[in-house]
Parts: structure tokens; C-alpha cells; sequence
């Protein structure tokens, strides 16, 4: 999808831009410049000024009360003014693949007859409600006088998109809105955002009598400010087919004429947004089952060493005892039969005692048998260190 951008660096008061960007989404206006949105929100930053939250044009653009924050005064190191260059190279979109075009073209010829009325009638609940909502607002006695109807191009909005929603619910997509009164499509389980807009221009307008009492307006000799164009764009925020369109605007068609090729795409995306959710579940099912293989694996790789360390405990249990039974046979070939007393007990007692010791810890008198039972239960949990 093309993108508006300059040709050249462009320079911005600190003023200007906190303007431009409570009157444009970031997106679009990043994009103007040719930067990225993100590259957009760190200059903002770097001048201090502040920047819609997220969700702050799906509530405009649904009537609904939003809060423009003020632009904070600049510190002594905050700079007055920017350079904007552009850093974004524009790349023409190779063309679809032949059979998603064919397809693309089979499902307009379908729906050629689809056109927008000229009047808004039983309009889709979440139109109506907008409708309604607004109503209320415009007669609150506390508020009369504050809110204002829709504009022509609005109800243009309205028409258009009470026309896709319709045809979409027919054809097995489901229109719903977030917690943040997004309006979005559902297919396939899978999530279509999406963007109706007028085109706004920067233009630079005269001052009028009272800006030019001001001697910052009365040095510049102009004010920069976005104006309507009674152009309107829809875009499609979720990407859906490889190389496909998915930006339309008001041109040598209309709009509404163009209808048919956007919900042409939509109804030839479910099917592939279906497939794609098939292959992400299939990665995320092989991904879980290597994570527990290698589980398992790890677990048999500690299970079998804290096994074989058992053993080794085992074995040099023997290999002590073989120890003390050759240290008692020395003792003893050394006389240990003497009459001596030592705490009550006589020599040949604890030689006895030394005997019935050694004889007791006899691991070999378990036999294979018993001794492997207890290796096999050892689990790989045994040992903590």
C-alpha cells in the first residue's frame, strides 16, 4: 500500500506538531513524513509533547467524550522545533496470485449488485446505537447546544458501513466491538480491523484579526491546519491476503462503487484466515509436544543419574563394610583378645560387637533382587542438590 510522503526533510514547530497530532492519528501522520509511528512517538517525546492514548480515535469516531491532553510548557532543553526526514522506502506490491485474483474476481461478479441506499433505513444495531447515542447527547438539557449533528459526510459513513456490515453478517462474519467501542470484524475466529476516514490536507490558512495580535503568529504570518476533503478512505488494519489491496479511497469511482471489491476480499480472506489459524494451532500443538518431549527427556536423564548415584551409594556402603571387616580381622590377629575393660565392657565384647556390626551390614545378603528394587525407585526428584 502506497504512502503519502514528502519528498524532503520537513521542519515543524514544537506548537504545530502537538496540533497535527491531536487532529490525525499517528499512523497516518508518521506516515506523511515518511517515518514510522513509532519513530513519530519518540520525537514527540524528545519535544514533550503528548500524543493520544490508544483508543482515543475508535472513541471519537464513535461520538463518545475523549480529553485532549494540553501541550505542557518546554524546559530550557527542550527544542522549539524539528526536522523531519523521511527514512521509509516505498515498495510496489507485487501482484496476488493468479488463482487468489480469479477467485477475487468470481466472488465481485457475485456481489456487482450490492449498492449503498441513498437513505439510511433500519440501520445495523451498532449504527443505530451511534445514532442513538448521539440523539441523547444532543438533548441533554445540560449539554444542549454543545453537541453537534452529524455532518453529511458522517451520514455518508454511516450508509457505507451499514451496507458492508449487512453484507457481511450474510455471508458468516460477525460485526462486534472491543471494550474500547472498536468496531471490528470476526471470521474464522480471527480478528479484521479495519478504518473508515475523511482525507484531511494540510493547508496554510491567514491569520485572522486576533491571531495577529499575537507576536508569535504575527512573525510566522500564517497558521498550518488540516482541513477536510471530502475524500474518504477505507483501509483494512489486519492483513489478509498476500499482495492483495487493502486500502481504497474516493477517486475515479466513488467509494460505494468500490464496495464489492472490499467485501470481495473479505469473503475470499476467511477461508485463508481459516487455513492460517489451522497451521498456527498445528506449529503451537507440534511446539507444545517438543517441549514435552524434551520434558520427558530431561526428566528420564535425571531419573537415570539419580538412579545410578543410588547405586554408588549402595556399592560403597559394601565397600566400606568390606573395609571394616578386614580392619576387625587385623585387630584381632593383633591379639584384641587381651583381658582389658574399656567402659565397663571387655575387649572381647566389643570385638563381638564389631563382628555382629559387619555381619549385619552384609549388603550382599539382600541379594540383586532387593537391591535393584530400591535403585528403580528412585526418581528423578530424589535429590534436591
Amino acid at each position: 500500500m502506497a504512502h503519502e510522503q514528502p519528498k524532503r526533510p520537513v521542519t515543524v514547530t514544537r506548537e504545530e506538531l502537538y496540533q497535527l497530532v491531536w487532529q490525525t492519528p499517528m499512523s497516518r501522520l508518521a506516515a506523511r513524513y515518511g517515518i514510522s509511528g513509532n519513530g513519530l512517538a519518540k520525537i514527540c517525546d524528545r519535544l514533550a509533547i503528548p500524543y493520544p492514548p490508544r483508543g482515543y480515535w475508535a472513541k471519537k469516531a464513535a461520538g463518545r467524550k475523549v480529553v485532549q491532553y494540553r501541550l505542557p510548557d518546554a524546559k530550557d532543553d527542550t527544542p522549539a522545533a524539528v526536522t523531519i526526514s523521511p527514512t521509509m522506502k516505498e515498495k510496489p506490491d507485487p501482484p496476488v496470485s493468479q488463482a487468489v485474483a480469479d477467485e477475487l474476481t468470481a466472488v465481485r461478479q457475485k456481489l456487482a449488485e450490492i449498492s449503498v441506499p441513498q437513505r439510511l433505513s433500519r440501520p445495523h444495531p451498532i449504527i443505530a446505537k451511534w445514532l442513538d447515542e448521539r440523539r441523547r447527547e444532543r438533548d441533554d438539557p445540560w449539554r444542549r447546544g454543545a453537541v453537534r449533528n452529524f455532518t453529511p459526510i458522517e451520514h455518508r459513513q454511516h450508509r457505507i458501513l451499514d451496507t458492508l456490515f449487512k453484507t457481511l453478517e450474510r455471508h458468516g462474519y460477525k460485526v462486534n466491538t472491543d471494550d474500547r467501542h472498536a468496531v471490528y470484524f470476526e471470521i474464522e475466529r480471527e480478528r479484521v480491523d479495519f478504518q473508515l476516514r475523511e482525507k484531511l490536507r494540510q493547508v496554510r490558512r491567514p491569520l485572522t484579526e486576533e491571531e495577529k495580535r499575537s507576536s508569535y503568529w504575527r512573525e510566522r504570518g500564517y497558521v498550518q491546519e488540516l482541513q477536510p476533503t471530502g475524500v474518504l478512505i477505507f483501509s483494512l488494519k489486519t492483513h489478509l491476503v498476500d499482495r492483495a489491496k487493502h486500502e481504497w479511497r474516493d477517486g475515479e469511482t466513488t467509494l460505494e462503487a468500490q464496495l464489492p471489491d472490499i467485501i470481495g476480499l473479505l469473503l475470499v480472506a476467511g477461508p485463508i484466515l481459516k487455513e492460517r489459524r489451522r497451521q498456527y494451532e498445528e506449529e503451537q500443538r507440534r511446539r507444545h509436544e517438543q517441549e514435552r518431549r524434551r520434558y520427558e527427556e530431561e526428566q528420564q536423564r535425571k531419573k537415570d543419574e539419580n538412579q545410578w548415584r543410588r547405586f554408588v551409594d549402595i556399592a560403597g556402603h559394601w565397600r566400606e563394610r568390606e573395609l571394616a571387616r578386614q580392619f576387625l580381622t587385623a585387630l584381632e590377629a593383633q591379639g584384641a583378645t587381651r583381658p582389658v575393660m574399656i567402659q565397663g565392657r571387655s575387649l572381647a565384647d566389643w570385638i563381638a560387637w564389631a563382628h555382629a556390626h559387619v555381619e549385619a551390614s552384609d549388603l550382599l545378603k539382600i541379594g540383586a533382587e532387593r537391591i535393584f528394587t530400591d535403585v528403580s525407585s528412585i526418581s528423578a526428584w530424589t535429590y534436591n542438590d
